[in-house]
C-alpha cells in the first residue's frame, strides 16, 4: 500500500467520526519524517478546533485503527487543527 493509499484509507475512517461531531476533515497524510512515520488528520469547525475536539476524535479513530490494523510499520497518529496550511486542503475523500 502506498503512503497516499494509507492516508486515503485513514480518511475513510476519520470522515464519519468528524461528520458525527459536525467537524470538517480538511486533509489526511501518511508521511515519514526523520525516520518516523506519522498518520495525520487535520480537522476544523466553525470557530476553530480545540484540543478537547482533537482528543475526542483521536480516541474514536484510535479504536478504529486498532480494529482495522492495516498499517504494518510503527507510526504515530495525530489529530490536529489545520492552522496555517501552505498547501491546498485535500482530505482524499
Amino acid at each position: 500500500m502506498t503512503d497516499k493509499e494509507t492516508a486515503d484509507k485513514f480518511a475513510l475512517m476519520v470522515k464519519p467520526v468528524t461528520d458525527e461531531y459536525g467537524f470538517s476533515l480538511i486533509k489526511t497524510e501518511y508521511v515519514k519524517e526523520n525516520g518516523n512515520y506519522y498518520l495525520r488528520a487535520y480537522i476544523d469547525k466553525e470557530g476553530g478546533i480545540t484540543i478537547d475536539d482533537c482528543v475526542m476524535v483521536s480516541r474514536r479513530v484510535s479504536k478504529l485503527l486498532d480494529k482495522e490494523d492495516y498499517i504494518k510499520e510503527a507510526y504515530t497518529m495525530e489529530i490536529s487543527s489545520p492552522g496555517f496550511m501552505a498547501e491546498e486542503p485535500d482530505a482524499g475523500v
